[in-house]
């Protein structure tokens, strides 16, 4: 009888380890395909991340260079504008070493 009961105990013993391992081994796999999605979408912002910033430094270099065309041609227009003297390079002497102090022609 002893023996029956005790035969009996490790037979469901037996189907619950199965379902067990069956358990964990899904489990498992979960983990790892949630893990793995994880790390690509982990990976894909990195490298959205970075277009971003070298668009926003192509941006800011855009504007720099905007800045400095529209300054020239602002200083151009006033110039005409004002029936200024057009200065040409040629005409330029340095009178000291640093180029602060300049002579026309």
């Amino acid at each position: 009888m002893l023996r029956k009961k005790v035969t009996n105990f490790f037979g469901r013993m037996r189907k619950f380890n199965t379902f067990m391992a069956f358990t964990c081994l899904a489990c498992l796999m979960t983990m790892l395909v949630s893990t793995n999605y994880a790390n690509s979408q982990t990976l894909e912002r990195t490298d959205l991340n970075k277009q971003i910033r070298s668009a926003e430094d192509n941006w800011r270099i855009i504007n720099a260079t905007i800045g400095e065309l529209q300054s020239t041609e602002r200083i151009e227009n006033e110039s005409k504008k004002l029936d200024l003297v057009k200065v040409q390079t040629q005409d330029t002497y340095y009178l000291a070493v640093k180029d602060e102090r300049v002579a026309l022609k």
